[in-house]
């Protein structure tokens, strides 16, 4: 990335995460975005095609951060003595990220906060937490649960793949599991504050399947 276009990116990143502390991003303007970033519209699209999808990228880019730690922990606890205690600890490291990141930008996350986390928010966090499982079962098959009555292999995963039965089951589980997992981060933000930033790592720790935290065979 050359200089100008890094710079670009930094104004649209302070632009964006600036104007959705103020309104829900779903009610920004392109105009509006480009606007505080100093650029113009056809500039914009150069980066992202809607506020949503800059936001999205912006946060995103933290959360990539959370599950590459996630992974090396894990990579960490396969060879240490006590394997099952250590992989606990990963999901609460992990999940206290998950917090620290959320408390970073709580303007965003409170101003989407309306009855639930806004669309763009809600399948940003879920989608990380599903992504992160499904790699996660992926790499280590022998956590996945046994695979639901009537999942068929063979179903279709993508115009030239097709997925096998051990696939749909990680992701469904997966999806699950990151669905919960979002609902229990919107009720912590819907507390009054001072919140308390130990309260999902508990439900996390007590309410995640035992099979996340099971070492693999």
């Amino acid at each position: 990335m050359d200089k100008r276009t890094a710079r670009t990116a930094a104004a649209l990143r302070t632009a964006i995460l600036a104007l959705a502390a103020e309104q829900d991003v779903t009610r920004l303007t392109v105009s509006a975005v480009a606007a505080r970033a100093g650029i113009n519209r056809v500039t914009f699209y150069d980066h992202a095609s809607s506020p949503s999808e800059l936001l999205a990228r912006v946060l995103g880019t933290e959360l990539d951060a959370i599950r590459d730690r996630f992974f090396a922990d894990v990579r960490a606890a396969e060879t240490a003595d006590d394997v099952a205690a250590r992989s606990r600890e990963v999901v609460d490291r992990w999940s206290r990220a998950l917090v620290v990141h959320v408390e970073a930008h709580l303007p965003v996350y409170e101003r989407a906060l309306e009855g639930g986390l806004s669309a763009p928010l809600f399948r940003l966090l879920a989608s990380h937490v599903t992504g992160t499982l499904v790699e996660h079962l992926h790499a280590h098959p022998g956590l996945l649960p046994s695979a639901p009555a009537g999942t068929a292999t063979g179903a279709p995963a993508g115009p030239t793949t097709t997925a096998t039965a051990d696939d749909v089951a990680a992701l469904a589980f997966a999806t699950y599991v990151g669905f919960g997992t979002v609902g229990a981060l919107e009720v912590w933000l819907a507390t009054p504050a001072p919140r308390d930033p130990g309260l999902f790592p508990r439900v996390a720790r007590d309410a995640l399947p035992a099979w996340w935290t099971t070492p693999s065979p």
